[in-house]
């Protein structure tokens, strides 16, 4: 991470207003008008507008085209959403902290909740004063819980929705007094026992007696009322945003995805100046955003680095797409009607008539492979009924795409008999069978990025 001294203008705009976005000091549907943002957060206008559309990709901030932006609403539908891929990704990562976590670790937690606990117990005696303190001393404990699970991109996609999830507590002013108390206390319980189970059970009860309760406080508007752009990772790709900073992110995006930029390379701004026709200052926000997307290293004074690729990440990225496609695919093919069958039929033909095998050799076919196969897995779990779930998948899989990319690994016959195998599940409606398949598809993937990957290091 980059010291205050070493952050750009975009960055510091970035984490300043998106801060005030999940604490509340930016309520919800708020206009963002940008003169009185140059105010605000000292930063040019130019600067805020990308800034904005970078928390409009999170979903953080709404863009409306000529009418400007204004904060995301908060409604019943998303905070569901968040609360069912909050309890996935931080349950899997409590199973995994459970049985790799060490004494160290055990020592943090003891710590954490010890702080909590004081916190309640003040707000149990009737002191809301420091409500603001007691969401951070949440966020420490369930943090330091998942906090040994050994995985960094599944703490990062955790982070990334617990802080949207915790919008919708600060919003709300939600505080559910003694059994929340309680329920804290029997996850330390389970994590000092190593008992996975029963902590995620817990989890479990902990977070729906969460959302039962903001419901019921009648704050949130329904998505009916007040319908959201397509998130990233519906059916079909969103037209870009038209802004520079926009256009040229999507560029370099695309060409580290690709390896046209090869990892490890160095980011020199004044020849991506002149690749991408920007200037030096657009570029530098463009970057930071990579950054925190994981597609690029900033070193400082050093500069800009593409990341690097290892076996250990490819590993994560894997396990963590199983994860998440693997949950989409089960709420998909239990929702999806006659229309959704249509689709994926239609994207597994696109992709059934790409001979796999030439895609190695020719670059022509291999791009429009990598578009096919997209659009097929994007098919099968487009009825999952979740933007959030949807969002997280299209970002893990652009990120695993890449190292497939940069390998040339594509399986031939084999990949495709296991595509037409995902088909014949979908119309089977047979979740347990695709999961099985998806996971001998993302093995198979990984195990031919590995020995790129691993030269690579």
């Amino acid at each position: 991470m980059l010291s205050a001294q070493q952050e750009t203008a975009g960055e510091s705009a970035y984490r300043s207003i998106r801060g005030d976005i999940i604490d509340g000091r930016l309520a919800p549907r708020s206009r963002l008008r940008l003169e009185a943002l140059k105010e605000q957060y000292s930063a040019s206008i130019s600067t805020l507008r990308e800034t904005l559309y970078r928390l409009s990709a999170e979903g953080l901030v709404r863009a409306e085209g000529q009418r400007g932006f204004e904060v995301a609403a908060v409604t019943q539908e998303e905070f569901q959403q968040l609360a069912v891929l909050r309890e996935l990704l931080e349950g899997y990562a409590l199973r995994e902290a459970f049985r790799k976590g060490d004494l160290e670790w055990e020592g943090r937690v003891v710590g954490a909740h010890h702080k909590l606990q004081a916190m309640e117990r003040m707000m149990l005696a009737g002191d809301t004063s420091r409500s603001a303190e007691w969401k951070y001393y949440d966020r420490e404990f369930h943090h330091t819980l998942v906090s040994a699970c050994g995985s960094a991109e599944l703490l990062q996609a955790y982070v990334a929705i617990f802080d949207r999830y915790q919008r919708y507590q600060i919003v709300a002013v939600i505080f559910r007094g003694e059994p929340a108390a309680q329920e804290h206390g029997w996850l330390l319980d389970a994590a000092l026992r190593r008992d996975a189970d029963d902590a995620i059970a817990v989890l479990h009860e902990h977070i729906s007696a969460c959302v039962t309760h903001t419901l019921n406080t009648g704050q949130l508007s329904s998505a009916d009322l007040d319908p959201m752009p397509l998130a990233h990772g519906a059916s079909e790709k969103p037209t870009p945003l038209t802004s520079v900073g926009e256009t040229v992110w999507h560029r370099i995006r695309t060409d580290i995805i690709a390896g046209k930029l090869a990892p490890g390379r160095k980011l020199k701004l004044g020849s991506l100046r002149d690749d991408y026709g920007t200037s030096v200052a657009t570029l530098r926000e463009v970057l930071n955003r990579l950054t925190s997307e994981g597609f690029v290293v900033a070193e400082g004074q050093r500069g800009f680095d593409v990341a690097q690729v290892s076996a250990q990440n490819v590993r994560e990225l894997a396990e963590l797409r199983l994860l998440v496609e693997g949950r989409a695919l089960e709420d998909s093919f239990r929702q999806g009607d006659v229309d959704w069958e249509a689709r994926v039929v239609a994207a597994c033909h696109k992709l059934a008539t790409i001979d796999a095998d030439q895609a190695s050799s020719d670059h022509q076919v291999a791009e429009q492979w990598t578009q096919y196969d997209w659009q097929f897995h994007q098919a099968l779990i487009s009825a999952c009924g979740s933007e959030a779930l949807m969002r997280l998948h299209n970002a893990i899989f652009d990120r695993l795409l890449r190292y497939q990319l940069i390998a040339k690994s594509y399986r031939g016959r084999v990949a495709a008999d296991e595509h037409q195998a995902l088909l014949d599940c979908a119309l089977r409606r047979d979740a347990n069978g695709a999961l099985d398949i998806l996971q001998q598809h993302l093995r198979g993937a990984m195990e031919q990025a590995l020995p790129t990957a691993a030269a690579e290091v």
